[in-house]
């Protein structure tokens, strides 16, 4: 009786476990991939019910968002199991999302299976993609300027970026990888005005026109 309560209370952990994850879980045969158990978290997902996938594989139901990656899947988890595969999917509706796959084996009833989770990060990869382009075209912009362009620590005056427009201004080839520094270079004639500069940005987060004295390399 112990061990049957005992055995009763791990299946009740499991389900609960398995149904209320947010990522898509779900058990299958790992012969052929055969889907033996989704949770909830899939059906809102995918589209798709557990009447309708179970006995069923994701090839079958078309859910790959890449023809062929199923065998591979399969393939690859012969080898050991799979951790944070970026990997295209397709719901129900033909939308496809990018989901990060990882996949375990283990024996369920004698049964060889597998156990995969999915996370959907398609909002991550369109954030990050936004990213990629707001850099390039930050990075057009900024090395393209025929007016000096200088990206400068306030704290000690270390140079992050300059582009071409400011090394033909001053003189200076700066690398930003060497460590160069504003102070150490002399830029700076008058280290009062980068203060009065510096008090400026503190205060107003901005300043426009502001006159100084620039030394160059010569």
């Amino acid at each position: 009786k112990r061990t049957e309560d005992a055995l009763r209370l791990s299946e009740q952990k499991f389900a609960s476990v398995f149904q209320q994850c947010p990522d898509i879980l779900l058990i299958a045969r790992h012969s052929d991939g055969c889907l033996l158990e989704v949770n909830e978290a899939f059906e809102e997902q995918i589209g798709l019910s557990p009447a309708q996938v179970i006995g069923r594989t994701a090839t079958e139901l078309g859910l790959w968002g890449v023809a062929g990656t199923g065998p591979a899947l399969l393939e690859r988890l012969q080898r050991g199991g799979i951790r944070n595969l970026e990997t295209s999917f397709r719901r129900s509706n033909g939308q496809l999302f990018t989901g990060l796959t990882s996949a375990e084996s283990f024996d369920l009833d004698g049964t060889p299976a597998l156990v995969v989770a999915v996370r959907d990060i398609s909002q991550l990869k369109e954030t990050q993609q936004q990213l990629q382009i707001s850099e390039e075209k930050f990075a057009k912009a900024f090395h393209a300027s025929p007016d000096g362009l200088l990206l400068s620590r306030q704290s000690d005056g270390l140079l992050l970026e300059a582009n071409e427009g400011f090394c033909r201004l001053t003189g200076y080839d700066i690398n930003p990888s060497l460590g160069h520094n504003s102070l150490d270079l002399g830029i700076w004639v008058d280290l009062n005005e980068r203060d009065r500069l510096i008090e400026l940005l503190k205060r107003d987060g901005f300043a426009r026109d502001f006159s100084c004295h620039i030394r160059r390399s010569d």
